[in-house]
C-alpha cells in the first residue's frame, strides 16, 4: 500500500510472517472442509468477492433530496458525519480528484490510511460514485431516492482489506458495516440541522 502511514507499516512488518502462516492454515482448512474464498456475514449485507469486501448501509434522512445531494456533492464535508475520515480535500489542479485520509483506533491499534480518489460521472439527484487511483484500494457509491418522509440514501463501499488488518480476518467487515450505519445516522441528523437552518433564512 503506497500511502499507508508509518504506524500502519510498523504494525504490518510485525505481522507479515504470522499473516502468511495464517493464510496457509486457512487454505488448508478450506481444502479439508470443501469451503471457498467468497463469504457472507449472516444477517448483514457484507460480501467478499475475489479478495474485495463489500459493505452496505442505508438511512432515510428527513430532508429534501436536493439538500442531501448537495451535502454529499461537496466531499470536504464528509468528515462531519464520517469522523473516521479525518480529511477530504480536492486537488487544486483537478476538482474531480480528492485526497482522503482515514484515521481510526480499532482492535487495540491505531490505523491510518490515505488514498487518491477519482469522482465518477454523477447522476444528478440519483447517484454519486468514486474509485481510488492510489493508496488504499476502494470504490464506493451513494444512491439517492425520494421517500415519503425525506430522502433514502443507500451507501455501498468495496475495498481490499489492507495488510495490517488481514490478521483480524472476518471481524473487519462487520466492524466497517456498523461504522457505515452509524455514519449515515449521523448524516441524517446533520442534514436535518442544515435543512432547518436553510428554512429559517
Amino acid at each position: 500500500m503506497t500511502m499507508a502511514t508509518a504506524s500502519a507499516r510498523r504494525f504490518n512488518v510485525g505481522t507479515t510472517i504470522g499473516t502468511r502462516k495464517q493464510g496457509v492454515e486457512s487454505r488448508q482448512r478450506r481444502r479439508r472442509s470443501g469451503g471457498h474464498r467468497g463469504w457472507a456475514t449472516k444477517g448483514s449485507s457484507a460480501r467478499m468477492e475475489g479478495g474485495w469486501v463489500k459493505n452496505k448501509a442505508s438511512v432515510v434522512a428527513p430532508v429534501p433530496i436536493q439538500v442531501a445531494w448537495e451535502l454529499w456533492q461537496d466531499r470536504t464535508r464528509i468528515p462531519n458525519w464520517m469522523p473516521w475520515i479525518s480529511s477530504v480535500s480536492y486537488l487544486p489542479e483537478d476538482k474531480t480528484k480528492t485526497k482522503w485520509t482515514l484515521s481510526t483506533d480499532q482492535f487495540g491499534q491505531h490505523f491510518e490510511f490515505s488514498w487518491l480518489a477519482q469522482d465518477l460521472e454523477p447522476v444528478k439527484y440519483e447517484q454519486i460514485s468514486w474509485e481510488s487511483l492510489e493508496g488504499l484500494k476502494n470504490k464506493g457509491s451513494v444512491n439517492f431516492s425520494k421517500a415519503p418522509n425525506g430522502t433514502k440514501l443507500e451507501m455501498e463501499i468495496s475495498y481490499e482489506v489492507p495488510a495490517p488488518l488481514v490478521p483480524f480476518g472476518s471481524a473487519v467487515s462487520p466492524l466497517v458495516e456498523s461504522i457505515l450505519a452509524a455514519d449515515l445516522k449521523r448524516f441524517s441528523t446533520f442534514s436535518e440541522k442544515v435543512a432547518n437552518a436553510i428554512s429559517k433564512k
